[in-house]
């Protein structure tokens, strides 16, 4: 009689190895500087630092004016590390809350860094969210998908003034999806599980919310922002390691 023994290995779940490695809120209402600031530490080397900002003041935030040199931009960003930042995504639509996004890559841990980001135009109050990523491609942060960033605004697709959904997919697994959702004076956006909320840079106007996708899950991504007054949305994904 021939035995033959087959081994069949178990199978386990492993942990995302893309993770959030920091995160840092800054904000101003300055009428003279146009400068907000945050410190951002960090544990890791080679972390994607993502800065995402928002111009305050409800709705339209200069987006709109008839004159070109009143429209709100961020001019600048530079931090204690001399870090390059590189714009990634500026969604500004007509009759809409731009969202900028920029990003950098830092080669060690970050100590106690100060970012400053400066901007120009009518409006004097901006908010950001700095965040730091550890286990993303650095070569390629980003997930290659041409439908992102992803976009949406109350002017174009939203359909009613306290909802509005963005959805997308993303090319692979272990991605950290970043959703950007700036509202018109009004609470947080309710009921978005299985995202984690990353904080307010502008109390009841600007909101931030990650999640990272699973290996074996589906990459299809779906974010509603209700029961507030969501004026416009910024979705993206960065990639984790080894993909090109």
């Amino acid at each position: 009689m021939i035995v033959i023994l087959v081994y069949v290995p178990q199978v386990y779940a492993v942990a995302p190895s893309i993770k959030l490695d920091g995160v840092a809120i800054g904000s101003a209402f300055d009428n003279s500087n146009r400068t907000a600031s945050a410190t951002l530490t960090t544990t890791n080397a080679n972390d994607v630092v993502v800065v995402i900002a928002q111009c305050g003041i409800f709705q339209n935030c200069a987006s709109c004016c008839p004159s070109p040199s009143s429209v709100d931009n961020i001019t600048s960003i530079v931090d204690d590390g001399g870090h390059t930042w590189t714009l990634r995504a500026a969604y500004t639509p007509p009759h809409g809350r731009p969202i900028w996004e920029y990003f950098t890559i830092a080669d060690s841990p970050l100590s106690s860094d100060r970012i400053n980001v400066t901007w120009s135009g009518s409006n004097p109050f901006v908010g950001f969210v700095a965040l730091g990523i550890s286990g993303a491609n650095t070569q390629h942060p980003w997930d290659p998908s041409r439908k992102l960033p992803a976009t949406e605004a109350l002017s174009s697709g939203c359909i009613d003034p306290r909802i509005c959904t963005i959805s997308f997919s993303a090319v692979g697994a272990e991605d950290l999806v970043i959703v950007s959702t700036a509202i018109n004076d009004d609470q947080s956006c309710q009921g978005i599980p299985p995202f984690q909320n990353l904080g307010n840079a502008i109390s009841g106007q600007a909101e931030t919310d990650y999640l990272i996708t699973r290996i074996g899950g589906s990459n299809r991504v779906s974010f509603t922002c209700s029961n507030s007054s969501p004026v416009t949305i910024l979705g993206d994904a960065l990639q984790g390691p080894g993909r090109n």
